[in-house]
């Protein structure tokens, strides 16, 4: 009976693999689009957040709610004559067994055929992995990640609209060589990918325009050699980091004592990731310069904003323009304009669809976005002096920040942990 009942589920995975790739006549299938969210662990609070920005897509497109929480889910949306349906599924922030399992639940019990996830910073990676079993699925990348994930035996069915982790940090090193007048730096950078990315992108700039740098790790252990000294001698100091790893009033700190924090310290992203980690910043890092993603069309934007107060009330609006909110907005928005694009059609193991995703240039919510042949995003940073009470002044946009930075940073290279290349040598687009 047991061989019988193995038999019986073996042959609804086959059928159900053929109706997904063959051709349909009279009503066609719906696209079922997978989208993990965490709903357990650190980021469990921005679930219904994460979720509103999901459906607004849907929304948008003729879709309703289901109840007054975005976690309540939404009905049927139609797309270019396709039905369109959104499924969840539950992850943790770095729990990757978590990640994988519920990828694969997504793909082999739920049937979708697009998975939409990733918001910690090695998520991509393993998404790439759990991709390369399914490659009749289409899975995109939520949030930045490492540039391995889309730089270096790349699959053909993993997309990212999202920067890597040094293309967000773009303009850094460029701005503080010739607008501070930097040459002597202290890069401080926290031991994890983030890190790494960020100070390898600094130093891509600002070492091929002639600068020199030392850099240390920001480590957890209080006996680590500390940077004062260095900093002291230097010209100014670039610190890349996560929220997690610092109290927004530990920042100036990490100066050592330099003023003024305008023209001596810069700041990478991270600062940026959570509104309320923006918001928390001290006023003596005013006038200071950090890096965003350049952000969409004025209307783009206000589109969005609006969708997302109407179809949430219940939300808090500030949660709308949270950054990974609106990343899983850009996300689930891109799949629906290449199936636009695709006039509905999604292919033969969904090669219709990939093929429209790989070809968009379009303008989301996060700012304008094409992909490269890698399927990888190219994208545009702001510059952006901070204000004393969270806000962002943008001072400068860094237009078409591919991810090897126009060859100063080349593609086999993977920042891991300790020093980052520092040396003379071709200096990006921008820099020149």
């Amino acid at each position: 009976m047991a061989s019988v009942a193995l038999l019986t589920a073996l042959i609804a995975g086959l059928v159900q693999g053929c109706t997904s790739s063959t051709s349909w006549t009279g009503d066609p299938p719906p696209l079922r689009v997978g989208v993990l969210v965490d709903c357990v662990g650190f980021f469990r609070n921005l679930q219904d957040a994460s979720l509103a920005g999901a459906e607004i897509p849907l929304l948008t497109r003729g879709a309703s709610l289901r109840g007054p929480l975005p976690s309540d889910g939404v009905t049927t949306a139609t797309v270019a004559g396709r039905p369109v349906e959104l499924v969840t599924g539950c992850t943790e922030a770095s729990e990757y067994s978590t990640l994988i399992e519920q990828a694969r639940l997504l793909v082999e019990v739920d049937h979708v055929d697009v998975v939409i996830g990733g918001t910690w910073p090695g998520d991509g990676l393993v998404l790439g992995d759990v991709a390369r079993r399914y490659p009749g699925t289409s899975f995109v990348i939520v949030g930045a990640g490492p540039r391995e994930a889309t730089l270096t035996g790349t699959v053909p069915n993993l997309f990212r609209f999202a920067p890597d982790l040094s293309q967000q940090a773009a303009g850094l090193g460029t701005y503080a060589f010739t607008e501070l007048g930097w040459r002597n730096a202290v890069v401080i950078a926290e031991d994890d990918e983030v890190g790494w990315g960020g100070a390898a992108a600094f130093l891509a700039e600002f070492c091929a325009l002639g600068g020199r740098a030392s850099q240390f790790l920001l480590a957890w252990d209080p006996a680590a050699p500390s940077p004062a000294a260095a900093v002291h001698s230097a010209d100014g100091v670039a610190v890349f980091l996560t929220p997690f790893g610092r109290t927004p009033d530990k920042l100036a700190a990490l100066a050592a004592g330099r003023k003024p924090l305008a023209t001596s310290l810069v700041l990478g992203p991270g600062v940026s990731y959570t509104l309320e980690y923006l918001r928390a910043l001290p006023r003596s890092l005013r006038g200071v310069i950090t890096a965003v993603p350049a952000p969409g069309a004025d209307t783009t934007r206000e589109q969005y904003r609006t969708a997302y107060t109407r179809n949430f009330p219940g939300l808090a609006e500030r949660e709308a323009m949270q950054p990974s909110v609106v990343a899983y907005h850009d996300a689930v928005e891109a799949v629906m304009r290449a199936l636009e694009q695709s006039g509905g059609t999604v292919g033969t193991g969904g090669g219709a669809l990939r093929q429209a995703l790989g070809s968009l240039d379009t303008d989301l919510v996060a700012g304008r976005v094409r992909l490269d042949g890698n399927r990888a995003a190219v994208v545009s940073t702001a510059l952006t002096r901070l204000g004393g009470d969270g806000s962002e002044k943008p001072i400068r946009s860094v237009p078409d920040v591919d991810q090897t930075f126009g060859g100063a940073l080349p593609s086999t290279y993977q920042p891991t942990s300790g020093e980052q290349p520092c040396r003379a040598g071709p200096a990006p687009p921008w820099a020149r």
